[in-house]
């Protein structure tokens, strides 16, 4: 499995694609959950104060935005891309 983040996520995570620990058969909330737990600065730019994942985060699981699956409780297959984004801008 691989997992990227992006844009301002990269600082906190210490770069573009951070070691996890979850593997493929878990759901993409046990990823958020890991993720989190190591890098509390991750919660404030991905979960509200319920834990729900933010409107304005968008993660695909292998080009497919978790939306359109089973949102957080998707789970993750074998050889999964997952693509992590925050709220870009630019100019």
């Amino acid at each position: 499995m691989r997992v990227r983040v992006y844009a301002t996520l990269r600082p906190i995570v210490g770069g573009a694609q951070p070691a996890v620990e979850t593997q493929p058969g878990q759901t993409v909330r046990e990823l958020v959950d890991e993720m989190v737990g190591r890098w509390p600065d991750l919660r404030a730019e991905m979960l509200d104060e319920d834990g729900n994942l933010l409107r304005r985060i968008s993660i695909m699981l292998n080009g497919r935005n978790i939306i359109y699956l089973d949102r957080l409780d998707t789970v993750i297959p074998d050889g999964a891309n997952i693509d992590i984004f925050p709220p870009v801008g630019g100019g």
